[in-house]
């Protein structure tokens, strides 16, 4: 029963990578309304993740942070992890608010470096969350 949080998030993450993927092909065939939707409601449900599932995990893994071996590969991976999670939301959020539901997408095309790091930074999220889950499985 104590997989049952990370499991929930890995199914979420896993919804948001395909939204990602889908929103990337919709890119790619100029339906650029259609990705910003998809990438908003990627964005949504990744900060719903965090907030429910991901702040009480980190928070109990990290409990007492004296108690934590900063030289561990298992916390070293959860801090890049946390990072690059926490900056791909941020950013993510930033590029929807500042697209707000426009028709027009020039000024969208303009932010295309930080939507290719922002992609970067969330696939990289997504894929260190899977080696944690496998990780926490094993320990269960």
């Amino acid at each position: 029963m104590a997989y049952v949080n990370p499991t929930i998030s890995l199914g979420i993450q896993m919804i948001v990578l395909g939204l990602l993927i889908s929103g990337y092909f919709l890119k790619r065939q100029k339906k650029y309304r259609q990705h910003g939707i998809i990438m908003l409601s990627a964005v949504v449900l990744h900060i719903l993740s965090i907030l429910v599932v991901m702040v009480p995990s980190f928070a109990a893994y990290f409990g007492d942070p004296s108690s934590v071996n900063f030289a561990d590969i298992l916390v070293i991976t959860t801090l890049i992890h946390v990072s690059a999670g926490l900056l791909a939301a941020l950013l993510g959020v930033w590029l929807v608010s500042s697209w707000h539901l426009q028709v027009s997408m020039q000024t969208c095309f303009r932010k295309k470096r930080v939507m290719d790091v922002t992609l970067g930074l969330w696939l990289l999220a997504i894929f260190l969350g899977v080696v944690l889950y496998l990780a926490i499985i094993q320990t269960i």
